[in-house]
């Protein structure tokens, strides 16, 4: 999983400048909503690898909301199927065709303050015409900014997804 580690470190440094590593507590207030993801695609096996940075209180709130309960990460034995449920409504991933293609989870790493989620999509067709949808906590934080990052061999690409927003094609399309 090399990918995930690179993805990890890239956005480590990324989210530095805007977190600090506070206690939980402290993160309860934290002012800055964002998300980061990290997209690459893996020619060989076909798959878009996503690894996904959140604050762990975002996550928690979210969570109980929709359960009804209270959930901690650092503790439910049971956060992930309600994580990966969330992911497939709040993620989208369409081809060049519409279609929208199925998320696989691969797993999670929490931390004091963040939480790393890693999950997968096959798409042998490629990348052309590929769009996504990236509502994370909408729902809960109306300043939330979802930042995506996509590197495909030497192509990168950054998108910003706010509230409001539908699908945004993953790779720019081709100049006429």
């Amino acid at each position: 999983m090399s990918f995930y580690r690179q993805a990890f470190t890239l956005s480590l440094l990324l989210i530095a400048c805007a977190a600090t590593s506070a206690p939980r507590s402290a993160m309860a207030a934290h002012t800055f909503h964002t998300s980061l993801m990290s997209i690459e695609y893996n020619h060989q096996e076909q798959l878009l690898e996503i690894s996904l940075e959140v604050y762990a209180h975002d996550l928690e709130t979210i969570l109980a909301k929709r359960a009804g309960k209270s959930v901690r990460l650092d503790k439910a034995t049971d956060a992930e199927p309600l994580i990966f449920a969330y992911l497939q409504e709040a993620v989208t991933i369409q081809n060049g065709a519409g279609e929208t293609k199925p998320l696989a989870w691969v797993g999670m790493e929490t931390q004091t303050d963040r939480t790393w989620l890693y999950f997968e999509s096959k798409l042998p067709e490629g990348l052309n015409g590929v769009q996504l949808r990236n509502r994370l906590f909408f729902e809960l934080l109306a300043d939330q900014i979802n930042l995506v990052h996509l590197k495909d061999r030497d192509t990168k690409t950054d998108l910003i997804f706010k509230p409001g927003d539908t699908f945004k094609p993953l790779l720019d399309p081709p100049k006429s």
